[in-house]
């Protein structure tokens, strides 16, 4: 049986492998629906902000979303049994 010590960190460190795989999901699902903005008036101004604005969410909720996916990957890594 394994030390109940090292059960407790192994239980932990799956927690935030897959709260932080679940955190990429959300960022990624985010990210697809700031992507998809519709503006009311297309063409003026306001609507060209708000469509920037958008993408620059939609980038950086990418960015997030691929950054937990690679820290969760390197979490299951670090601690999977050999």
């Amino acid at each position: 049986m394994a030390h109940p010590t090292r059960s407790v960190a192994r239980a932990i460190g799956g927690g935030l492998v897959l709260g932080s795989l679940g955190a990429a999901l959300v960022f990624v699902i985010s990210s697809w629906n700031s992507s998809h903005t519709v503006c009311e008036f297309p063409g003026t101004e306001e609507c060209n902000l708000q469509q920037e604005t958008a993408d620059e969410v939609a980038r950086l909720q990418g960015f997030a979303g691929i950054g937990f996916a690679l820290l969760s990957g390197g979490l299951f890594l670090a601690l999977r049994r050999r």
